[in-house]
């Protein structure tokens, strides 16, 4: 509280003074215990979410997971007559199959890489060093010759590097702790998922009871549709290039599948960064294959956005092209490649969120305009 007393002088016999216009301003500043209370425990609020930002991380991706997810498991009730948590332990198994096959797939790739990089260093340093340009850089400062000299130093780094690929330390622990966190989160969450949000529609009365759950209903079928059929296109994706990449001979060509298939997800922008990748190690095989693998990719860009994506996606997020990469934009700065890839289901839970609170509001004024000037 903050209480202001106003005192009017005046004279010794009670009258007022001549300059009755002056005013003394005397001003209390009163804090109550309350409001220092109240502040403290917002700021250590604060201080306990920036600490604990991994966990809700964590928290965040297992929702949204469920709620992608959701949908399958309920088709797989109805279809198959099977009970809810076997649904659910099915789906999640089947998805950490296939998440191990990836991972397998690029260390497998990276650790041959590394061991291809150590046993051809030493040639691809004399070759280099007896080319024109190489004798000419060498000349100056004999940097190639130091690379010749050390370059058994460098390819026995490599292999170390490479044999201790599954030895990277308590990153890796982490890594692994946070995966299994989000799985074993979204298992449960999967099976207790009805009765969660029965629970809560029972504590709201029974018109806001009715909005929670269309809401929450059509928040759940956009997220769902939206991921699955991003994803379904990002198989096509890592498909088409994968085989690009066999026929054209490159290295490596289911790492690079994979490679393409995970960036794809990213809507808009993930396909043609992924080509640029897969290009550049078509341009280290030869010119002819990166030309060719270019023509693949402009085919392939016309192909996923005018085919597959209004065909397999269609309507489900209704957003702007502008709304899809400022979000993309904002959620890949906050949480990474992961954010980007959930930007737009985000961006249209939002969007439906805000509808449904000034849906009342927009029905007036539509009624108002279409009554017209008074």
């Amino acid at each position: 509280m903050a209480p202001v007393q106003v005192e009017t002088p005046t004279t010794v016999d009670g009258n007022r003074s001549a300059a009755g216009d002056a005013r003394h301003l005397d001003v209390a500043v009163v804090i109550s215990a309350r409001t220092i209370l109240l502040v403290a425990a917002v700021v250590a609020l604060g201080f306990a979410l920036a600490s604990i930002k991994s966990v809700l991380l964590i928290l965040f991706v297992s929702v949204f997971s469920v709620a992608v997810l959701s949908p399958v498991v309920e088709a797989m009730e109805r279809q198959l007559h099977w009970s809810r948590r076997l649904s659910s332990v099915v789906i999640v198994a089947a998805i950490v199959v296939v998440l191990a096959a990836m991972t397998l797939v690029m260390v497998q790739a990276v650790s041959d890489a590394i061991r291809g990089l150590s046993h051809d260093l030493p040639q691809i340093a004399d070759e280099v060093r007896h080319s024109r340009l190489g004798s000419f850089v060498n000349q100056g400062n004999g940097s190639l010759d130091a690379l010749k000299k050390h370059a058994g130093d460098i390819t026995a780094a490599a292999a170390r590097l490479s044999g201790g690929v599954a030895h990277v330390g308590v990153s890796a622990f982490a890594a692994v702790t946070v995966v299994f966190s989000v799985i074993f989160l979204t298992l449960f969450g999967l099976v207790d998922e009805p009765q969660l949000r029965n629970w809560t529609a029972v504590l709201m009365e029974p018109h806001k009871r009715e909005r929670y759950l269309r809401v929450t209903d059509r928040i759940v079928q956009t997220t769902s549709r939206y991921m699955l059929g991003n994803l379904a296109i990002s198989v096509i994706c890592g498909t088409v290039y994968g085989i690009t990449a066999e026929i054209l001979g490159l290295p490596f060509p289911l790492a690079l599948a994979v490679i393409a298939g995970i960036l794809d997800l990213v809507p808009n922008i993930g396909a043609t960064i992924a080509g640029a990748i897969i290009g550049i190690v078509a341009l280290s095989v030869s010119l002819e294959a990166a030309i060719v693998f270019l023509i693949v990719i402009v085919v392939y860009q016309q192909i996923e956005n005018y085919i597959l994506q209004p065909t397999i996606i269609g309507k489900a997020a209704q957003i702007s092209g502008f709304t899809v990469l400022a979000s993309v934009l904002a959620f890949g700065a906050l949480f990474g490649l992961i954010g980007a890839i959930i930007a737009v289901p985000i961006a249209a839970a939002v969007q439906i969120v805000l509808a449904e609170l000034t849906a009342g509001r927009r029905a007036r004024i539509a009624a108002a305009d279409s009554r017209g000037p008074a």
